[in-house]
């Protein structure tokens, strides 16, 4: 344990060290505070004003959105730890250090459950802590303690589950796609024919337990669960952690490539234009239709045009109209299509920007060729979706027109602001040595600054959407184009000084 310890010592000791005498950490600091404390302002105001119409309605009610709400954070941090875990565990020197370490597997596990905890969701769990504290507190007084202990004890036990899923996953089915494909599809018919038989059964089983024993027993369940996973079973999946490890270190994604139906006609299509444009669109389209992720991005779609009329009742309890429904929501489910891409769409570039800067043409070439690159697959799949949803709505032409135009200013001023964005991440002598580290380089935004770059970009479109939805058509777009070119000239700007002064 020793040991363990030692290495959590040292990240701290890092961190700190990083922010005291590195400029750069210390901006990445400052921007995830502001988000930070923009995120727990929001969240506060809105808990705060919930908690009294919970509390009025009785303590069953009460208890249940409590319990929503611990299950609502649970998922939010889950979601960072599986990322904490990949830019953490896998394809950079910190985790190939500590695999390098004489250390047992149950140490190892126990050393990057530390790291997760402290660099990956630290800043998450104390916002949580905050915000829920300070509503509970304000509302419940003492009675909110057993609500707050099982918050963190569940916190813990989530990202201990979360690292273990995400081993899992990168052991068994990313080695093995096709079966794990048909085996998930298996999985699933089976757990419906489960539910039907029990639904038609009208077997139902009650058990209830008082309100107040509630959060004492599950905190109980968590400690067990927590002790169970890094004490006797930390051996197992530690071996666990370490394979997955030498599995993505020797994996050829050469093997697991699924080509999306029509891709090679468009690439051969695209491989005529020999412009600056028609190269990188071409190799961008090559490498997300060998990409995995292309195929969830691809479901995530269809899944999210299928719930819109559950969100649509959400929207309608916030003042939005038919119009701006479609608008704000076509415009989501395109962003969230390329969101986690697009934060690396110049920094991505790495020891390729030095061929960039050699070549006869000038940085503003590749920042508006990059920007196409993003800018076309964008606003194609939010015109697609804005008219299915005009036509689900029954919107006029002339509704469905605007729905489209405002939808269109939306997604330039974002994309303009998260493509060129992303280049002050750039580093030139970054070099992808591994599937695992072109992973965490080219598909997922793991690094300080990439998740500061979204948080601020969601700033922005959550404030388009305020404009939207809070100003008449017209006005809303003299905004938007207002907006869009301020971002154009000051971020362009900006972002082309950054590059030119970038040396080879």
């Amino acid at each position: 344990m020793s040991s363990v310890l030692t290495l959590w010592r040292a990240q701290l000791v890092s961190a700190r060290g990083a922010l005291r005498q590195d400029t750069r950490a210390r901006m990445t600091w400052a921007i995830g505070l502001l988000v930070d404390i923009a995120a727990g302002l929001w969240s506060f105001s809105a808990l705060s004003g919930n908690l009294a119409q919970w509390q009025a309605a009785g303590q069953s009610v009460l208890a249940i959105h409590l319990w929503l709400l611990c299950l609502y954070t649970w998922a939010g941090i889950s979601f960072f730890a599986v990322i904490a875990v990949v830019s953490q565990g896998f394809g950079n020197d910190q985790a190939v250090m500590l695999m390098s370490l004489s250390l047992s597997p149950a140490a190892r596990l126990r050393a990057l459950y530390g790291l997760i905890i402290f660099t990956g969701v630290g800043n998450w769990i104390v916002l949580a802590n905050i915000m829920i504290a300070l509503s509970l507190g304000t509302k419940l007084g003492w009675q909110a303690l057993p609500w707050l202990l099982m918050l963190d004890l569940g916190v813990a036990a989530t990202v201990c589950i979360s690292m273990i899923a995400t081993l899992l996953v990168i052991r068994f089915v990313l080695q093995h796609l096709r079966r794990a494909f048909i085996g998930l599809v298996i999985l699933g018919a089976s757990v419906e024919t489960a539910f039907l038989l029990f639904h038609t059964s009208q077997y139902s089983l009650h058990v209830t337990f008082p309100v107040q024993l509630v959060p004492v027993l599950t905190s109980a369940f968590n400690v067990l669960l927590l002790l169970l996973i890094l004490g006797p079973l930390a051996t197992a999946t530690g071996t666990l952690y370490q394979n997955a490890f030498y599995a993505m270190e020797g994996r050829s994604a050469r093997r697991t490539a699924l080509m999306l139906p029509g891709m090679r006609m468009f690439s051969a299509w695209l491989s005529r234009y020999r412009t600056l444009t028609g190269a990188l669109l071409y190799k961008g389209l090559l490498n997300q239709s060998r990409s995995v992720f292309t195929w969830g991005r691809a479901a995530i779609l269809v899944i999210c045009v299928a719930l819109f009329p559950l969100l649509q009742k959400v929207m309608l309890a916030y003042g939005f109209s038919s119009l701006a429904q479609v608008t704000v929501y076509s415009s989501i489910v395109a962003i969230l299509a390329v969101v986690e891409y697009a934060a690396y769409a110049i920094s991505s570039e790495g020891a390729r920007m030095s061929y960039y800067l050699l070549a006869p043409f000038n940085m503003a070439r590749f920042l508006r060729a990059r920007l196409v690159s993003f800018l076309l697959p964008v606003l194609s799949i939010g015109l697609t979706v804005c008219l299915v949803l005009s036509w689900r709505q029954r919107l006029s032409f002339y509704d469905a027109g605007v729905a489209a135009l405002l939808m269109a200013l939306l997604l330039v001023g974002y994309t303009l602001f998260i493509v060129w964005g992303s280049a002050f991440d750039l580093d030139i002598n970054q070099v992808a040595g591994g599937t695992m580290q072109t992973l965490m380089l080219e598909e997922l935004p793991v690094t300080p600054r990439r998740m500061q770059l979204l948080g601020l970009s969601m700033l922005l479109l959550a404030g388009m959407v305020l404009l939207i939805v809070k100003l008449p058509v017209v006005l809303a777009i003299l905004a938007l184009v207002l907006l869009d070119g301020v971002v154009c000239i000051g971020l362009g700007k900006v972002c082309l000084s950054r590059l030119s002064n970038t040396k080879v």
